[in-house]
């Protein structure tokens, strides 16, 4: 089992993590840290497919989530400013990262 920290960042491609495909097996672990970004600004990861997850949004940097089944998927990316507002969020056609099973 492998755990993997994706990093999001913010800029002239929006908010977008630093692999567009994350590779995972069963068992793994993931975390979801800020790189790139305004100051105070927070995110939301939403999970498009739940129930491959043992849980379904990650709100925070310290929040560990295990890949029940590795399987493809996408997920959701928010960025939040200091007071809370939504300043990006990717769309059902641009999906904010992917997972994939990996195969080795």
């Amino acid at each position: 089992m492998s755990h993997h920290t994706v990093t999001l960042d913010y800029g002239a491609r929006g908010f977008r993590p630093d692999t567009d495909q994350l590779a995972v097996k069963q068992g793994d672990t993931i975390s979801f840290q800020l790189g790139v970004a305004p100051p105070n600004s927070t995110f939301k990861i939403t999970m498009n497919d739940p129930q491959f997850f043992s849980a379904a949004e990650v709100k925070d940097s310290q929040t560990t989530i295990t890949v029940l089944q590795a399987a493809p998927t996408t997920y959701r990316c928010q960025l939040f400013d200091s007071g809370n507002n939504l300043l990006f969020e990717s769309g059902e056609h641009a999906p904010g990262g992917g997972i994939r099973p990996d195969k080795t």
